[in-house]
């Protein structure tokens, strides 16, 4: 009896531990569960509510009213436009030049007409193939381009491309072919370009008026044009004959600046000059009148340099062979 008194006061025991186990574990659940919930309604807080301070900034900068800005004066009357404009004050462009025509007025010369434009002396002599510069008289009509520029005449064997590199220009083959208005690269040999800015079909007017007829005063081929220099390099042989391309008296004689190679300045009718360089030995004197083909002295090698000038401009020599 006593035994089972025991074992029925243990098991109510046990039973009565259970029973306070039961309230606490879920006490500790809606505890766990409150935090959690707490935590939550923190976090969704700070993710999407916005502070009232970080809003204010904006809204007194949107009510600020805006800074009035200092009134543009109105452009001024705008200066007049010259029609053309020189290589270095503007890079070439890539269309076809236009040309427009100057008839010449009373007291206009050459160096007047190409400063009202503009342009160099030199590019208007090019394009209008000046022979004569005091041809150019009241009257006369001369096509001016709209940039400067010069004639080039395409050699056998010439490709636009070729040109462009022996010329060392600033642009390439395909410009050279719109600033000249060509349908293609294709050109012939005797077939003048304009290079640098502008292509055009030459005047013939001026080229059978000059009243001095020069020749060639060496027999060798043309190393380099006027188009590239002040005038041409001919090939020679050493102490080969130089001869006066025309008519004409000596006007100055001296040493080139290497001081070995010389040089012979001639005068001629019609204010031309003409010069000889790179001579080895000069066979007149200052003064001395000279007739076309007379010799005036021995050239170096490898070429006599040869311009001829009228009025202080350079002209093109092969116009007048």
């Amino acid at each position: 009896m006593a035994r089972d008194y025991y074992d029925d006061m243990h098991d109510r025991n046990s039973s009565r531990r259970k029973r306070r186990r039961g309230p606490s574990g879920t006490l500790l659940g809606v505890v766990v569960l409150g935090i959690a919930v707490c935590v939550a309604v923190i976090f969704l807080w700070l993710r999407f509510s916005v502070p009232e301070e970080a809003v204010k900034p904006e809204a007194v900068i949107e009510e600020q009213p805006p800074v009035a800005e200092e009134p543009v004066p109105p452009p001024g009357p705008s200066e007049p436009v010259v029609q053309a404009q020189r290589l270095d004050a503007r890079p070439p462009s890539s269309t076809s030049v236009r040309f427009t025509t100057h008839v010449v007025q009373a007291g206009e010369d050459l160096n007047s007409i190409a400063g009202h434009y503009g342009l160099k002396v030199q590019t208007l002599v090019s394009i209008n193939e000046i022979r004569n510069v005091q041809a150019v008289t009241d009257g006369t009509s001369l096509k001016i381009p709209d940039r400067d520029g010069h004639y080039y005449t395409v050699r056998e064997g010439d490709m636009l491309s070729t040109i462009v590199w022996t010329l060392n220009l600033p642009y390439g083959w395909a410009t050279l072919q719109e600033l000249n208005g060509l349908a293609n690269d294709q050109i012939k040999a005797g077939q003048k370009l304009f290079i640098q800015d502008t292509s055009s079909t030459a005047s013939s007017q001026y080229t059978d008026i000059a009243p001095v007829q020069f020749i060639k005063p060496a027999p060798g081929t043309i190393l380099v044009r006027f188009d590239q220099e002040s005038g041409v390099r001919i090939r020679t042989s050493k102490d080969e004959p130089v001869k006066a391309a025309a008519d004409g008296e000596v006007a100055d004689t001296g040493f080139e600046a290497d001081g070995q190679s010389r040089y012979i300045i001639l005068s001629h009718e019609g204010g031309y000059r003409t010069g000889y360089h790179n001579l080895s030995t000069v066979e007149a004197s200052g003064g001395d009148s000279v007739a076309q083909g007379d010799l005036l002295g021995l050239s170096g090698e490898p070429h006599l340099f040869f311009t001829i000038e009228q009025l202080g401009i350079p002209l093109d020599p092969e116009q007048f062979f």
